[in-house]
């Protein structure tokens, strides 16, 4: 097992993960305004 490697592998899983946590906030965000234009319009 190389260390370069590892740390190459550990970097992109960090990247990875930030990414997908972007992903999924701005999903919730989007989520959210949908839902709340649907009340307003429902309303």
């Amino acid at each position: 097992m190389h260390a370069g490697g590892q740390v190459r592998v550990d970097s992109l899983d960090a990247r990875n993960s930030y990414l997908h946590g972007s992903i999924v906030t701005f999903g919730g965000l989007i989520k959210f305004h949908i839902g709340f234009s649907l009340k307003v319009i429902h309303h």
